[in-house]
């Protein structure tokens, strides 16, 4: 599936991860491609993400830029291998690379360049970099916003609308709060984190029906289910969410690609 004939949908959404830190055969680090408006972009970029994007179809040097939800390496670990690879001559870009995250993202970046050196310079194009917390930004015909969510470290969920006023929301690592629910709002799909299995509440994480009733209260008209801790192996997690949300639940698994 190529990039160009996403963008005959306006909005697409493809899971390249739906997984976590720990290694698991069945699902990467998170990592999720978004076709809006033309412009394809990455929510959270973990390790594998980019080579997973390649296996699926996706034209990964057509990139226009990543959000990063929050900096933990299950998040981030694709940096460096993506920067490296658009260094490559095959790959030679002049189109600028948006790089949007938390507070921090800038440090994070130089602290990789004083590692890497020259590895992951910019070359032939511009980098740009956009810290977030509570922002609102607009992307050529589409909009990004952003609010600051429950998970330790600085984290953001994020909103991108297209010219046609679909919302998709992602929701990044969080436990349960009002910020993603305002966010989240009328959400035409909203795409939340479900770590645990439901009575195994872990701080910064969201159970199946702490999930469920962050998409009631929002009232988004469809629910995905990621970054699966393998805890979740062997349980009813879309039961468990239907219990506290009565529309469409999607259990994501890598590869998973809707419409909107």
């Amino acid at each position: 599936m190529a990039s160009g004939a996403c963008r005959e949908k306006n909005m697409r959404v493809m899971i390249l991860g739906s997984g976590t830190a720990v290694p698991d055969p069945e699902r990467g680090s998170p990592g999720i491609a978004v076709w809006v408006d033309g412009s394809l972009v990455f929510l959270d970029l973990g390790s594998g993400s980019a080579y997973r994007a390649a296996r699926f179809g996706v034209q990964v040097q057509d990139l226009d830029g990543v959000i990063f939800s929050h900096l933990h390496p299950d998040h981030t670990g694709d940096l460096v291998p993506l920067l490296f690879a658009f260094r490559n001559a095959e790959w030679a870009r002049s189109k600028p690379l948006w790089l949007w995250g938390p507070p921090g993202l800038a440090g994070h970046l130089g602290a990789l360049e004083s590692v890497y050196e020259s590895w992951i310079e910019p070359l032939g194009y511009e980098r740009r970099v956009a810290e977030l917390f509570e922002s609102v930004v607009s992307v050529g015909s589409w909009q990004l916003k952003t609010v600051p969510v429950r998970h330790g470290p600085p984290a953001i969920a994020c909103a991108l609308v297209d010219s046609k006023g679909r919302k998709l929301v992602y929701s990044g690592d969080t436990e349960p709060c009002e910020e993603l629910i305002s966010l989240a709002a009328g959400a035409d799909l909203l795409i939340l984190e479900c770590s645990f299995p439901e009575g195994r509440v872990s701080p910064g994480h969201l159970t199946p029906g702490q999930a469920g009733r962050v998409a009631a209260r929002a009232g988004a008209k469809r629910l995905v289910l990621t970054h699966f801790y393998p805890a979740c192996r062997g349980h009813d997690v879309v039961g468990a969410c239907a219990r506290t949300y009565r529309g469409e639940i999607t259990m994501a698994w890598d590869g998973l690609t809707l419409d909107i």
